[in-house]
């Protein structure tokens, strides 16, 4: 008689205990094995246990020399890096073919079955994902997991979902309380006879969620380089081997899977905030106070997803810039040790969004002006007047040779042609130092002589690299951090000002991270709101929303 998985409730509900039974060879009933998986089957010793062959294995005294081998190049010896170990034998159709009937269960549905047993279950597996003709990406997907594991299943048992599987589908229930779509992890159930074949495809329903929920939770929902040229991440997505292997291997189920998604306290504070947010909004009896709240917590769930954008690792000490925020700050063992107001790029000049690594201070630096500031901020005003770049200090240059540039008719001029220096100095637009982490960008931490604008509450202000307000004190914190017992106070760095470019070099880089955040959790557990400054988070909401759609 035909039995029939009758819904995802249902399925869900049975729990099969323990863990996968392989059927034993020659008990009654079972499927037998074919040629090749029983030669697999057979232990074999590891290969260093195994000691290097001798002449007299060969009833030889000794080997003969060979001239090939003499003269021929050793690859392996030559290009170590590109020597691959050799492929797993593939199983051949005539493997496939000695596979055994799959006849249907005669078990009430929903129950557990012990004639589908892991070993049947895994030969369907080994169908689905290895034999050539099936789903191609399908089979790239999960038979790496699968064909290290000899197909066992890991989320179904005996016909039905195991403890392990049920875990896992209780747990991607949640995942709205991380901010992601629970539906988008959603199962659906084979149709049709119970069999080895229909588990199968349950057991790869499964995985397929969990690896999906893994991406989703690790790297994000949207690709961030679509969104805007600003966004200069790389998400670490979690790929389907590396979930399922953490899945396959973790006592705690739930906690796993938990643990896709980023580890950082501030990414944990605001999920808690989601939850908390959505718990009032069930409380809510108006309709206009539910729509504004559900806005709200979109936009949480917006600067979630930027979260997942980020290192999982950001240093034990790192710099922090939060662009909306207007701050700069230092964070050592999730403590901020300093914090010092910032100017940020403006809208047409966006202080971009990346991480990378602060390697070096330079001190009395020179101004290297972008030709995009010249052509944007300076042509202008030097055509209607010749003397706008004495005036600034800028030296305009062509060849390496300094030229006069009231000389030069700047409406018509080929600005490619020349270099623009402001050398170092009080009125430098640098200040007095700049901090580096070099990058595509050319982006970078400096004091400035422009210090009125440190008392505006919109400091969207500047071509896109950050002007610090108090650059001495975070560069005596930094140094110390990288260049522990060298004594870099701030007397002996005024006392190294003056005309000369110097640059102090790291022995160890620091971490910096150029975020964008417009909802951040204070000290207090208080959830605070920030502008958003170049609209980022709009964009992303609304990505997120036609995502949903």
């Amino acid at each position: 008689m035909k039995m029939r998985l009758r819904s995802a409730l249902l399925a869900c509900a049975l729990i099969g205990a323990g863990g996968p039974v392989i059927a034993q060879s020659g008990a009654s009933g079972a499927p037998g094995l074919a040629a090749w998986e029983v030669d697999l089957a057979i232990p074999q010793p590891p290969l260093d246990r195994v000691g290097p062959l001798a002449p007299r294995d060969f009833g030889l005294a000794a080997f003969p020399e060979s001239p090939i081998l003499a003269e021929a190049p050793n690859a392996d010896d030559e290009a170590p890096e590109t020597v691959q170990a050799p492929a797993i034998p593939q199983p051949t159709e005539a493997d496939f073919a000695a596979i055994p009937d799959d006849p249907p269960s005669l078990v009430e549905d929903g129950q557990p079955d012990p004639a589908i047993t892991a070993e049947r279950v895994a030969q369907q597996l080994r169908i689905l994902l290895a034999k050539p003709g099936g789903d191609r990406a399908l089979q790239q997907q999960f038979n790496p997991f699968y064909a290290s594991r000899g197909y066992v299943p890991l989320f179904v048992k005996d016909g039905v979902i195991a403890e392990r599987g049920q875990a896992a589908l209780n747990r991607l229930g949640q995942a709205g309380e991380d901010g992601l779509d629970a539906t988008a992890y959603r199962i659906t159930l084979p149709t049709g006879p119970r069999t080895a074949e229909s588990v199968a495809r349950l057991e790869i329903a499964l995985a397929r969620a969990v690896a999906l929920y893994a991406s989703h939770a690790s790297g994000g929902r949207t690709d961030p380089k679509r969104l805007s040229g600003y966004f200069d991440v790389a998400p670490p997505r979690i790929e389907t081997t590396a979930a399922l292997e953490t899945v396959a291997r973790a006592e705690n189920v739930a906690t796993a899977i938990d643990g896709f998604n980023p580890p950082h306290a501030g990414f944990r504070q605001l999920r808690a905030k989601l939850v908390e947010m959505r718990g009032e909004r069930r409380e809510m009896t108006t309709t206009e106070a539910t729509r504004r709240h559900a806005l709200k917590e979109r936009d949480l769930i917006a600067n979630l997803e930027r979260w997942r954008w980020l290192p999982r690792q950001l240093g034990e000490t790192y710099v922090w810039v939060n662009s909306p925020d207007y701050h700069v700050n230092v964070v050592r063992s999730g403590n901020v040790i300093h914090r010092t107001r910032a100017v940020m790029g403006r809208a047409e000049t966006q202080t971009p969004v990346f991480s990378d690594a602060m390697s070096f201070i330079v001190l009395n630096p020179s101004w290297h002006v972008p030709l995009s500031i010249v052509r944007r901020s300076m042509l202008g005003a030097a055509s209607r007047n010749g003397g706008y770049f004495a005036r600034r200090g800028i030296q305009v240059m062509q060849g390496g040779r300094v030229v006069d540039a009231s000389t030069i008719d700047w409406a018509s001029a080929n600005v490619g042609r020349y270099s623009f220096r402001q050398p170092p100095g009080s009125s430098n637009a640098l200040g007095r130092m700049k901090f580096m982490f070099p990058n595509r960008h050319s982006v970078y931490l400096h004091d400035t002589p422009s210090r009125s604008y440190f008392a505006q509450s919109n400091r969207a202000l500047s071509n896109g690299c950050v002007r610090v307000q108090n650059p001495e004190e975070l560069a005596e914190l930094l140094l110390g951090i990288a260049l522990p017992g060298e004594n870099w106070s701030v007397s002996r760095m005024r006392s190294l000002y003056g005309a000369g470019e110097r640059s102090v070099r790291f022995r160890q880089a620091i971490p910096i991270h150029l975020v964008y955040f417009t909802m951040t959790v204070d000290s207090n557990g208080s959830l605070v709101e920030l502008p958003d400054i170049y609209g980022h988070n709009a964009r992303v909401r609304a990505a997120l929303t036609g995502i949903r759609g």
